[in-house]
């Protein structure tokens, strides 16, 4: 990496340069001169002093920018730069820097010699060139000729004034109008819905409640299956006062039946006691029951309260 390159161009972009251990470079700018009839264009002169320089991440970050490296490798180039400029220096050496002048040692002492013409191009400022010739529209009248050359013209009391309506836009109206329905439509379909909805959910959640007839509760494993399907009541054709009695529970002894009644009883005291029952069939088993209305299907009842009631069991209408 050529450093000394970069503090070129960084010279020729700032105008200034800060080398850490080294001193510190300065452009600055000579005024043009005039000689008679002739005028001398400004010139640039750079100098360098030496001291211990001054600390500055500008020319560091501008190396890395260009090399694309970090800031840091750049900063230890420019101190590995400064210190063997030193060295050079005390070897007799010079060392350049391009476009500007060299570091040079006469009679043991270190200078830096800048070159006999420095180009910087410095900030400008713009100007607009205007194309058009200058042409004198003075007609070299006074106010008072020109104010006697203007026709003012006054309204008569006979002249009539004709004042325009104003215009309509129609378009805007119609789009104004078609917005204002869409937002009507949206509000009543949201307010339908909203009332609707609920009592759909009302009378579908009734259905599944009057077919269940109850929640799910505890399973029980004391129920027993009939022992021959042959003694099980047939199901009867007709319902009694609009409701069929299904047997969802069967007990060979009126001890257990009972208890397990007890317990039903107590675990739907709010929702399904009143429609339980006991029956006997009188070939020593006991059934229990729950009537449900005849409207609902018997075979989505059979399905519900066996699910419910006894799962492992038989779930059948009887009289």
């Amino acid at each position: 990496m050529d450093v000394a390159k970069y503090i070129g161009l960084f010279l020729h972009k700032h105008q200034y340069c800060y080398l850490p251990n080294l001193g510190n470079f300065a452009v600055t700018k000579k005024s043009a001169t005039q000689k008679g009839d002739q005028i001398e264009a400004p010139e640039y002169q750079v100098s360098f002093n030496f001291s211990n320089g001054s600390i500055d991440d500008a020319l560091a970050n501008f190396i890395a920018t260009n090399e694309r490296i970090s800031i840091a490798n750049a900063a230890n180039a420019i101190k590995d730069f400064c210190t063997q400029t030193r060295f050079t220096l005390t070897e007799g050496g010079e060392v350049t820097i391009p476009g500007f002048g060299k570091f040079v040692n006469r009679g043991g002492k270190n200078e830096f010699v800048s070159d006999e013409r420095i180009e910087v191009h410095t900030r400008t400022i713009p100007y607009f060139k205007i194309n058009a010739p200058i042409t004198n529209t003075s007609t070299g009248e006074s106010i008072s000729e020109m104010y006697e050359k203007m026709q003012l013209k006054e309204p008569t009391n006979d002249e009539e004034i004709v004042i325009k309506p104003p215009t309509v836009n129609w378009s805007k109206i119609i789009i104004l109008i078609l917005i204002v329905v869409a937002i009507l439509g949206a509000a009543i379909g949201i307010y339908w819905y909203m009332n609707n909805q609920p009592e759909q959910n009302s009378a579908q959640a009734d259905k599944r409640a009057a077919a269940a007839q109850a929640p799910a509760s505890e399973t029980p494993h004391t129920a027993t299956k009939p022992k021959d399907t042959t003694t099980q009541a047939a199901p009867v054709s007709t319902a009694a006062n609009g409701k069929y009695n299904y047997a969802i529970l069967q007990f060979a002894d009126k001890v257990t039946a009972d208890k397990k009644m007890a317990k039903l009883v107590a675990f739907g005291k709010d929702k399904y006691a009143s429609d339980l029952s006991m029956k006997d069939n009188g070939a020593g088993s006991y059934y229990i029951t729950i009537s449900v209305p005849s409207t609902i299907d018997t075979v989505l009842a059979k399905d519900s309260l066996r699910k419910f009631f006894n799962p492992n069991g038989n779930v059948f209408i009887v009289k």
